[in-house]
């Protein structure tokens, strides 16, 4: 058993690369006519900084505590699509693949992401 296995938050470069990814992320997502009027009334500094704490937790750093609301409370009156969740899912991979993350650990990332569909897209 290897004691070292890396997660996957320090696999991808640790705060400043999770933290990078989080900032182009949102650049694109404001661009995306399909996702950026989930976000016209968001505080998106706010926003930024609550969603980095929340990749951070969920990619395996147990120095960051999310602290933020929950994720359905979040996002259950934004009526979210699958199709929005997936094209969230398509920017990320496109900045991981920018990033030159390694193909194993952005497919992990994904992975993740995913698990978290049935508290964000409300619409059915």
């Amino acid at each position: 058993m290897d004691n070292q296995k890396k997660c996957l938050f320090e696999k991808f470069g640790g705060d400043q690369q999770v933290s990078e990814l989080i900032d182009q992320f949102y650049y694109k997502v404001l661009f995306d006519k399909l996702l950026r009027d989930k976000f016209l009334k968001a505080d998106m500094s706010r926003v930024r900084y609550q969603q980095k704490r929340f990749f951070a937790q969920m990619m395996g750093d147990s120095n960051t505590q999310y602290t933020g609301r929950d994720l359905i409370e979040v996002h259950k009156n934004l009526n979210i699509s699958n199709q929005q969740f997936d094209k969230f899912k398509t920017h990320l991979k496109n900045i991981a693949l920018d990033m030159e993350i390694p193909n194993a650990d952005l497919e992990e990332l994904l992975q993740q992401v995913e698990k978290h569909r049935e508290v964000i897209v409300f619409q059915k």
